[in-house]
């Protein structure tokens, strides 16, 4: 319930203890105890906020109970609250502690004046005295017990700067001897800066600086609520430098934000079948080499390419060109019809027709090589007019010339 009445009156009192004017100190600098640092800032300073707190009095040395109306909240917890809600905001913010004291009667004090009687020199005597000097440690001693106090709770020194009146500012009438105690007292202000982080957003980005924990954002990029660019799939790359912007959770990516591709065959490591492809090889979906082959059938005793076969001749270069890591080995085979040295002959001369037609479209004849095997290895029957023609063929062999 406390707490709850503490952050109602906060709420409640912020604008009633708003100053919209500069402030301007009621000292003597030449008889405070404040650097001159100090008192340009209180005097000269321009403030968003400056809250000033009702007296905190003191009962000899001791904090009097001082609660604020219809709550059981003392007036040391509400102001205590008030500066905590602005530092929770991050508010560039200084303490005023200001300690007083009643009337000082070494300057004009109760004493008889002029008195030359008994009766008179003993009232003389008996009149309470408090001298400027005395004043002076006692109100410092009231500033010093509320700024502990205050530190108690977690308040910072370094916002806290303590001023001694002493008895220089009455909150009494002088014909009211019975409120006279009422100067011994506290008073607390709260100055809120015009902050140069809180309020100033250098790179636009609605994050001010010094919650932005990326303070040069280039101008019109997203950002999230610590102002740094957006990076959608958490790959580490901020969305405005993401080529791959939709990456899976968990894929190590390249500083453009794309998969890794190791091999660089096109095909991103965490998807690649085959992930040590050679350099220069055509690979299908799963990251794995395309293959190729080239078969070619003859006419009885003749090395003469088809017509009808000769597209094929074409493919296959283009994807020799395409894929320059392969060399070629063209091997030439014969039926078994006449004798053996002769077909030997006409493989190879098979194989060479088939390499000076691949040089023809393109492909470099450092690449290809030929031979022939005649007719010992048949791949059908011999015996049958459609197995003799399948075995009178081309075949084609690809290897990798730079392993």
């Amino acid at each position: 319930m406390k707490s709850f009445l503490i952050i109602y009156l906060l709420s409640y009192s912020l604008l009633a203890g708003t100053y919209d004017y500069s402030y301007s100190a009621n000292i003597d600098s030449n008889e405070s105890n404040l650097s001159n640092s100090e008192l340009d800032f209180f005097m000269g300073g321009e403030f968003k906020e400056i809250i000033r707190f009702n007296a905190l009095v003191f009962d000899g040395t001791s904090l009097e109970e001082q609660y604020v109306e219809d709550t059981d909240v003392t007036y040391f917890e509400y102001i205590l609250a008030t500066i905590k809600s602005y530092i929770a905001r991050d508010k560039d913010i200084k303490i005023k502690i200001i300690g007083h004291t009643k009337e000082q009667t070494d300057d004009y004090n109760e004493a008889v004046v002029d008195s030359d009687t008994y009766a008179n020199a003993i009232q003389n005597w008996s009149a309470p005295t408090l001298t400027t000097q005395r004043s002076a440690k006692l109100s410092m001693d009231y500033a010093d017990k509320i700024q502990r106090m205050l530190q108690d709770e977690n308040i910072s020194k370094e916002l806290m700067v303590k001023e001694n009146r002493r008895g220089d500012d009455m909150a009494f009438s002088d014909a009211l001897d019975e409120g006279k105690d009422l100067s011994n007292r506290v008073m607390l202000t709260l100055y809120v800066s015009f902050s140069k982080y809180v309020e100033i957003d250098t790179d636009e980005d609605t994050v001010f600086d010094k919650q932005d924990e990326c303070p040069n954002t280039p101008k019109g990029v997203k950002v999230d609520i610590e102002g740094c660019p957006l990076d959608s799939d958490g790959d580490g790359v901020y969305d405005y430098q993401d080529d791959c912007p939709q990456t899976p959770k968990g894929v190590s990516v390249d500083k453009k934000g794309c998969p890794l591709d190791s091999d660089g065959d096109g095909v991103a490591d965490y998807k690649d079948r085959c992930p040590d492809t050679h350099k220069g090889l055509q690979v299908d979906f799963n990251g794995c080499p395309l293959g190729k082959t080239l078969a070619l059938n003859f006419k009885t005793n003749s090395d003469r390419i088809l017509t009808e076969s000769y597209p094929e001749v074409v493919d296959f270069a283009e994807f020799m060109k395409m894929n320059p890591a392969y060399d070629a080995e063209i091997v030439g085979h014969t039926d078994s019809i006449g004798k053996s040295g002769f077909n030997m002959k006409l493989s190879k001369r098979r194989a060479i027709s088939v390499k000076a037609a691949l040089i023809a479209e393109g492909v470099a004849a450092t690449r290809l090589t030929s031979k022939g095997k005649g007719e010992i290895e048949p791949i059908q029957s011999n015996r049958t007019k459609d197995g003799r023609k399948m075995n009178r063929r081309i075949e084609v062999k690809l290897s990798l010339h730079n392993k």
